[in-house]
């Protein structure tokens, strides 16, 4: 491989590692901000070891993550929930995807889990993929995760007899692919035969 070529290669998933991270952080550093300046007020009648507007609206982050969590476990909280996710949240590019894999992740119950799979691709190889739904007529859709961002990929239709169902969990095959396939031998012993259902 050419040097200029393994450059631009190490370039891009440089950049698929690095921003989405970056962005994160500064989305965080950027709510922390806000909120040092809503509770600065506050933070003012601490005593002086804790009287820092940054730890102080960390905290209150915190707690609002909390209660807003505890909330949505409750009745009303999960109606109010689904009327927003419904409204807004579902219309927005790759929510559904991260509700998934975070639902699975925290083991909370959801019936629009990714199953972890291995598909059949040509010459008898396989690649890490989700199973998400399947079909009355045999077929069922599947995303493939890019590598080693999980969060983007590709969606396939395609018959359910070549998905071989994994039993691990969604972190254990995210994990994987974000590592470049590292620990698949762990995967493929978890690995059932396809079943069409």
């Amino acid at each position: 491989m050419k040097p200029l070529k393994i450059l631009k290669n190490a370039l891009v998933t440089g950049v698929l590692v690095v921003l989405p991270a970056w962005l994160a952080i500064l989305l965080l550093l950027k709510v922390l901000v806000k909120l040092g300046v809503i509770v600065k007020p506050i933070s003012g009648h601490l005593p002086e070891e804790v009287n820092h507007p940054t730890l102080v609206a960390l905290a209150t982050f915190l707690i609002i993550c909390l209660l807003v969590g505890l909330l949505f476990h409750t009745t009303i909280g999960r109606l109010f929930g689904k009327v927003v996710e419904e409204a807004v949240l579902d219309r927005i590019p790759g929510y559904a995807a991260l509700r998934s894999i975070a639902a699975k992740a925290g083991d909370f119950d959801s019936a629009h889990d990714f199953q972890p799979a291995f598909i059949d691709v040509e010459d008898g190889c396989l690649t890490p993929a989700f199973l998400i739904e399947e079909h009355d007529d045999g077929n069922c859709t599947v995303f493939i995760p890019s590598v080693p961002t999980p969060m983007a990929g590709s969606i396939l239709i395609m018959d359910r007899d070549r998905v071989n169902l994994v039993d691990v969990t969604v972190m254990e095959m995210t994990k994987c692919i974000s590592h470049w396939g590292s620990g698949s031998s762990k995967l493929l012993k978890a690995m059932k035969p396809a079943t069409s259902s």
